[in-house]
Order: C-alpha cells, then sequence, then structure tokens
C-alpha cells in the first residue's frame, strides 16, 4: 500500500505552530502519544491504583514492539529513564581490572564518553579515536585498539553531523577481538531499521525523546543474554528481583536474568504510555517506511542548503544518510542563522557551530520548498 502522508499529518499539531526541523533536539509529541500520556494521568486521578493492570501492559507494549525496532527478543529489553542511564548501567556494571581500555569516539556526544571516562577512577584508560566530522572507520578503530581493550562504545549516527557508523564493520571487529560493542542509538533508532542480533551488537541504549516520537524521561536498553551474564545491577530494588508480593521480606536479592534485571523500582508510566503510543505509531506507519521517507527529506534539504551555498559536514550522494543535516551557512555564523529562522518559525538547533537540521517522516515537500523561500529571504 501507498504510503499516504495526509493520514498522519493530523498527529502534528506543532504544523499549526511552525516548521519543526529539530527531531535530533527534542520532538514534539503526536496527538495520539500525548493523549495516552494525559489517560494514564486521569487513570490515577480518578483511580488511585485501581487501572495499574493496564499500566502493566504498557510495559509489556514497549518490550514487545521495541524489540521488533531494535532487533532483538522482548526478554532483552529493560526500560530505562536516559540514554545516559542505561550507558551508566553498562559501565558500571562490569567487572573492569586495573589497566583495561575502552575505546569511544574523539567527538562523541557526552553522554556516551561521561559514563566510560567516570571508570578513569577505577583504573580503566578510555582510548578516543578520531573521528572527523564524526565519522567512524572502522580501521582506525582497529589501529587504536590493544590486547587490554574490552569494549568499544559508538553513537549509531553522529548528532552534529548525521554520519553512520558502519555497524557491521564493528561489530565484526568486535568479534575478532572480543569486545563488548556497545551502541548508543537515540540518533537513529526510530529513524533507521536495525537489527541488533544480526549484526552482533551486544548492547543498544536510547530515550525515547528523538525520533521514537516520546516523552523525555522514557528509553529503551537492549542487552545480549551474554552481556547481561557478565553485567551486575548497579542498582537494586524490589521489582529487579524475584519477589512474591504475598512474602515482600527478602533475605537474598534474586536478580532477574532478562531485561528487568536493571529496572529497581517503579518506572515513569506515564511516559512509558506515551512511548508505548510512540512505538506504535511508528510500527504502524512502517519502520522501512519511516526510513525512506526521512532518506527522501534528507537528500532534498541537501540539495536545498547547497544551492543557498552552504558549506556542509553531513554526508551526501553516495554515503548512507539517517536525519540530521548539518552546516554552515555562506555567512558563517550559525547562530545569527538560526535566530534569523526561528523569526520565522523555522525550529532547528546549532552544534558545534553547524546549524543542524533533523525533519521526521510527516514533514513535507511543501514545507521543505517553503523553507527554500525563507533562506532567500533571510539572505542565508
Amino acid at each position: 500500500m501507498a504510503f499516504d502522508l495526509n493520514r498522519w499529518l493530523p498527529e502534528f499539531p506543532i504544523r499549526e505552530e511552525c516548521l519543526y526541523l529539530d527531531h535530533a533536539a527534542v520532538c514534539p509529541l503526536p496527538k495520539s502519544v500525548a493523549e495516552a500520556m494525559r489517560l494514564r494521568i486521569r487513570d490515577q486521578e480518578m483511580g488511585g491504583h485501581t487501572k495499574n493492570k493496564n499500566w502493566s501492559s504498557v510495559s509489556l507494549t514497549c518490550r514487545h514492539v521495541g524489540s521488533e525496532l531494535i532487533g532483538c527478543g522482548p526478554e532483552d529489553i529493560s526500560l530505562i529513564r536516559s540514554t545516559s542511564e542505561g550507558l551508566s548501567l553498562i559501565a558500571e556494571g562490569l567487572d573492569w581490572a586495573e589497566g583495561d581500555e575502552v575505546l569511544v569516539g574523539a567527538e562523541e556526544f557526552a553522554a556516551n564518553a561521561a559514563p566510560w571516562l567516570n571508570l578513569q577512577s577505577r583504573g580503566v584508560k578510555v582510548i578516543r579515536f578520531p573521528q572527523t566530522d564524526g565519522r567512524i572507520d572502522p580501521a582506525e578503530v582497529d589501529r587504536h585498539a590493544g590486547p587490554k581493550t574490552r569494549l568499544l562504545a559508538v553513537s549509531w549516527v553522529s548528532f552534529h553531523t548525521g554520519w553512520i557508523a558502519p555497524l557491521l564493520g564493528l561489530a565484526g571487529l568486535c568479534r575478532e577481538r572480543n569486545l563488548i560493542f556497545v551502541l548508543d542509538a537515540i540518533q537513529g533508532l526510530g529513524a533507521l531499521p536495525l537489527k541488533m542480533q544480526q549484526i552482533g551488537i551486544d548492547a543498544v541504549v536510547a530515550d525515547g525523546h528523538k525520533w521514537l516520537l516520546g516523552p523525555e524521561g522514557a528509553g529503551l536498553m537492549a542487552t545480549s543474554p551474554e552481556l547481561r551474564k557478565r553485567l551486575r545491577p548497579v542498582l537494586s530494588g524490589w521489582k529487579n528481583i524475584q519477589l512474591s508480593i504475598n512474602d515482600a521480606f527478602l533475605e537474598q536479592p534474586d536478580y532477574h536474568e532478562d531485561g528487568r534485571k536493571f529496572e529497581p523500582g517503579t518506572t515513569n508510566s506515564i511516559g512509558l504510555a506515551g512511548l508505548a503510543a510512540a512505538l506504535d505509531l511508528l510500527t504502524t506507519v512502517g519502520p522501512e517506511t519511516v526510513a525512506g521517507r526521512i532518506e527522501s527529506l534528507n537528500r532534498a534539504l541537501t540539495r536545498i542548503l547547497l544551492a543557498h551555498g552552504w558549506d556542509l559536514r553531513s554526508p551526501g550522494s553516495g554515503h548512507p544518510v539517517a536525519g540530521i543535516v548539518a552546516g554552515r551557512p555562506p555567512g558563517g555564523d550559525a547562530n545569527e542563522a538560526k535566530c534569523a529562522l526561528e523569526e520565522r518559525h523555522v525550529i532547528c538547533s546549532v552544534r558545534q557551530d553547524l546549524v543542524r537540521f533533523s525533519p521526521h517522516f510527516y514533514t513535507s515537500g511543501a514545507e521543505l520548498e517553503a523553507l527554500d523561500r525563507i533562506l532567500t529571504k533571510c539572505h542565508l
């Protein structure tokens, strides 16, 4: 069945306010996502916990639909509050020895650098390999790996330029060198299809508030069974252990072996209600359809910016693309360009002195044509 854009436009009331090209920052909530959260709040407002079975079903939806998007089993999914939290659970949960090494790119976003840098206090050495404009070259990674290297942490999509990491090559390298492969997927999940198990990734972490079209504070972490066996729970509570509510006294913790192992307490069920609705929306549209739409919009946006003389740092023709197009305007001042666009109700961001545009599948070709005219009027 052909994609019908008009079916989905009413889901995004943000279109009545502005041209929103900033999903790589924080997405606007689709109408059905916001309504799911309002309904969850209304349930508790009017009934306390009497409808808590509905809240449990939301968690199941997040595990099952989230696993379909990631390419793993529902039992591999942990419900987390943020990408930073998920990466920290992995970093702190491993049994490190003095002198162990972790490979992290020099241009990683702070969320995928801080958890590993924090391990330096435990004697772990963090090796930063070069990645010009956010690109990752497996050969460069290989050159920096040594006999004490235990883990590689990369972003699927570079936050400031949109370059996509070569996951297959990196996964093969990790298998050859017996490295744990950890993927910060927040700039890719929801925009690109992923097959975690098939590729051979050990852990995937992403919050829901960007390309997944969900709220902040509700995300997904997927871990392979092999990695979960090696990870100790950093946080412990009544939810990540085997416990009967009829006998809630505890002598010794017996942790769950599936993704619940890393969920110590009550989850953000309001946020998860929104995330479940968002995941349902994306799977209804279809991951391949979403990816195809985003690629088409990216290519069109790239052509528009090049025609206006922008210096682009994002992948162009001949390279795979995600949702980010970034560069500098002819005048060179990214912040001035962002302010000029915001005055005309075009929402984008500045990252590393680059103007970053990030449309989602529901952005229309007519809206990009409007951006083209605005760039002309702004002399950008």
